[in-house]
């Protein structure tokens, strides 16, 4: 494992950031550097909300409303020890969302991956969490499938109900018991722009769950393909010796 201010593979770190050379794919990293990895798939943005105190959230992340947690509902409170972000499923209406730093462009041909680990407990098909993205530095977002994303692992697995007031109501979303952290991969749509990603956790007007916690958040940029073989110059036959 290697410290992320040395040269890994083909990466170099400058100032607050890093730059994958050749690739046009510019990445911050948000946090905890030292856990960043070389060779393929390098994890470029870290994030496991272990550097500070709870509540604090790391710097860069924002919220009104979610914190950082290392005890409590649901169980286990974290994938990485000691803290996990963390927000409660109160009985009452409410809209409560967690937003990234600005990440810097990631402009290549193979998307970025994005993954972390998820742990809900919420009223189930009442209560729900989505994820979500901007492209105009967080004035506007989008549901993560609706701007171009896919899931490869641990996507959504309900649709959140009408009837009570919900925000996310008729939106597909985590929801019910994840029975502990589960991994979510997704692969981010391709961006020209910075982007932030928000976590949103939606309630309605009745009946509490446990809350919905988030750990081990990382961003990392596939390798590309290697370049097709190409194929070598026709050995040229020698003339014939005139007599």
């Amino acid at each position: 494992m290697q410290r992320a201010r040395s040269v890994i593979s083909a990466l170099l770190f400058i100032a607050a950031g890093l730059v994958v050379l050749g690739r046009m794919a510019v990445a911050m990293a948000l946090g905890e550097t030292d856990r960043i990895r070389g060779g393929c798939d390098p994890v470029v943005i870290p994030q496991f909300f272990d550097g500070v105190t709870p509540p604090a959230l790391p710097p860069g992340w924002s919220s009104t409303t979610w914190v950082t947690s290392n005890a409590g509902l649901p169980s286990p409170p974290a994938d990485s020890l000691p803290n996990a972000g963390f927000v409660d499923d109160p009985a009452t209406i409410n809209d409560k969302q967690l937003l990234s730093p600005s990440i810097p462009v990631i402009a290549d041909g193979t998307p970025a991956r994005m993954s972390f680990r998820n742990n809900f407990n919420l009223q189930d098909g009442f209560d729900g969490g989505v994820l979500e993205i901007s492209f105009d530095d967080g004035l506007t977002f989008q549901d993560i499938l609706a701007a171009g994303g896919t899931f490869t692992s641990g996507g959504y697995n309900g649709t959140i109900s009408t009837c009570c007031g919900n925000p996310l109501a008729g939106r597909q979303a985590w929801t019910g018991n994840s029975g502990g952290f589960i991994g979510t991969t997704v692969n981010l749509p391709y961006s020209s722009l910075p982007i932030i990603l928000r976590w949103r956790m939606g309630s309605d007007s009745n009946v509490a769950g446990e809350g919905w916690r988030i750990d081990s958040v990382a961003i990392t940029i596939p390798c590309p393909p290697p370049p097709p073989i190409g194929r070598g110059r026709p050995t040229p036959h020698p003339r014939p010796t005139p007599h």
